[in-house]
């Protein structure tokens, strides 16, 4: 088969880096073609393409009208002549021209169906959802139906942690871009505040990733004298999380909203306890609690409260290896990549 994955950019973003993933399993058995529509380049995640899957740069400035992008993308769509055509976001069915390719064209939602992105979606005839919480989101605002393909990581490159090489300093971690009233930092932020007021001093908060937010959350820590105790190490490559995510000895994902959470399954993966938000996705891969811990969403002393009886819970560890099998089990990249190509068969299935 021929596929091609279309997305409007390659930077360090959840959405970017499972493609990645995704496209460097699916070469090992098919011809790959991944299209950048936008000019959003992160040249270390481009390094990380596996040479066979065959590269395509729209280039288009982000917003620009001009129609020689939109000739450009569909001329190399025909070039190709593709098999299947695999759009991460709805709305990239306003450059795709469906006359030719309607019955070969599929769109995976990411997150929660954005209501901008409703128009778009029915003129999808196939669509994936990353978890079940995705897909009764679709079906609640649209009414559409979807398949279900959980979202993967790659368990071979994340180093997972030796509770034998804990440090004195509990170390607790927000994966994540810097977009508060989405994905919540400030709530943490808050509930850490809480906790040093109760004087437990003994632990340090770190947000790695960047984004409209970072002054405001900046800001915030400083008002409440947190400098020494919070840190914000700005955005780092997928190489660098996945070689140091062990070292933490917690992640907390205190999205307000939230349709899935890669960086909870990496954590998992890493062997480290995870605290997540009261959303479906999250709920969703730590089976409503049975493998890490959540809290109320959007609320602080909520979160602060689960934070100190993890501190004082001497099973984490023993939790984080049973979220490690489970990770193993269900969010391998490999079934990923395999489930996705077992679907497109469906799909050409359909077509004779």
């Amino acid at each position: 088969m021929k596929i091609v994955h279309v997305v409007y950019g390659m930077t360090m973003g959840g959405i970017e880096t499972m493609v990645l993933n995704i496209v460097n399993e699916q070469t090992k058995y098919h011809k790959i073609f991944l299209v950048v529509i936008n000019n959003l380049i992160e040249p270390s995640l481009i390094e990380k393409l596996d040479n066979k899957v065959e590269l395509i740069l729209i280039k288009r400035p982000v917003s620009d009208k001009n129609p020689f992008y939109l000739f450009k993308l569909n001329y190399s769509l025909l070039k190709i002549a593709p098999d299947i055509i695999h759009c991460h976001c709805p709305s990239m069915v306003r450059f795709i021209f469906l006359s030719f390719f309607k019955e070969k064209i599929c769109v995976t939602q990411h997150s929660l169906l954005d209501p901008r992105y409703i128009k778009y979606i029915d003129r999808f005839k196939y669509r994936f959802a990353i978890s079940d919480a995705v897909k009764e989101n679709m079906k609640h605002l649209t009414g559409l139906d979807s398949d279900v393909v959980l979202n993967g990581v790659n368990l071979d490159l994340i180093k997972s942690k030796h509770t034998s090489n804990l440090s004195d300093k509990f170390k607790i971690v927000i994966l994540s871009r810097l977009e508060h009233q989405i994905k919540g930092q400030h709530i943490a932020i808050e509930a850490f505040d809480i906790l040093m007021k109760k004087g437990f001093d003994n632990i340090h908060l770190y947000l790695i990733g960047e984004g409209n937010s970072e002054n405001y959350l900046k800001e915030m820590t400083k008002k409440m004298s947190l400098e020494k105790d919070v840190s914000f190490l700005g955005i780092k490559t997928q190489d660098y999380i996945f070689s140091h995510l062990y070292e933490y000895d917690l992640l907390i994902q205190p999205s307000i909203y939230e349709g899935f959470g890669l960086t909870v399954a990496e954590a998992m993966a890493a062997k480290v306890p995870v605290l997540v938000s009261e959303n479906d996705g999250p709920l969703e891969i730590i089976d409503n609690g049975n493998y890490g811990y959540f809290f109320r969403k959007n609320d602080s002393v909520s979160c602060a409260e689960i934070i100190e009886k993890i501190l004082n819970d001497p099973n984490k560890y023993e939790l984080a290896e049973k979220a490690y099998r489970r990770v193993k089990e269900k969010y391998d990249v490999k079934v990923t990549a395999h489930t996705y190509i077992k679907k497109y068969k469906e799909i050409l299935s359909r077509k004779k």
